[in-house]
């Protein structure tokens, strides 16, 4: 009997059949790597269920840097907001299988432009809500000596001020991520829509 040909248990004929499954195997992890888009943004969400997204997900942070895990997140996030705030879906059962409805197919840069796109929107008007407060309230007068009325005056202005400063902060923050990975959105008069 020559040396490495003798039947080892379960039929295995050694290194001769060996080579062959790895080279399968090589061919196979190719293949797979090939499929994925070169650039993650370009990756597509599979959400078709919970666990496929969470499966996605799991393999898709590791070729996304952390800055576009972050935005990933927080578009998701986002869009799970839209969804209970238009009334689309109550329950987070219901909130859940919403948004995974909503990202399911899209490109991760997709996927961002809707989040990010509506945290702007949100983000805008809550600044312009405050401004437009804040020039109301910039024309009331109080009775001369009302000490009172004038301290509530001044603690509203710098309640309002501290508001302003966290929403324009956001509209900064979200805008710098959007040009980030050169995601156009306009605002004020579009607002992206794709919840059903």
């Amino acid at each position: 009997m020559n040396p490495g040909s003798e039947t080892r248990a379960g039929g295995d004929r050694g290194p001769r059949r060996a080579a062959p499954r790895l080279l399968a195997a090589a061919l196979a992890c190719l293949a797979g790597a090939a499929c994925t888009p070169a650039d993650p943004m370009d990756e597509r969400v599979d959400a078709g269920t919970y666990l496929d997204f969470s499966m996605w997900r799991s393999g898709a942070v590791g070729r996304m840097t952390p800055a576009q895990v972050a935005d990933f997140d927080e578009s998701i996030q986002e869009i799970r907001f839209h969804v209970m705030a238009e009334g689309k879906a109550s329950g987070s059962g219901d909130v859940e299988g919403a948004m995974l409805e909503a990202v399911d197919g899209l490109s991760v840069r997709d996927v961002l432009k809707l989040g990010l796109g509506w945290e702007l929107a949100r983000a805008t008007d809550e600044k312009e809500a405050i401004e437009a407060s804040m020039r109301q309230n910039a024309l009331l007068r109080t009775n001369p000596g009302d000490g009172a009325a004038a301290n509530y005056l001044a603690d509203l202005n710098d309640r309002q001020a501290a508001r302003l400063k966290a929403a324009a902060d956001q509209v900064s923050h979200t805008r710098a991520r959007l040009a980030a990975e050169a995601i156009a959105v306009e605002l004020p008069d579009e607002r992206p829509e794709r919840i059903p």
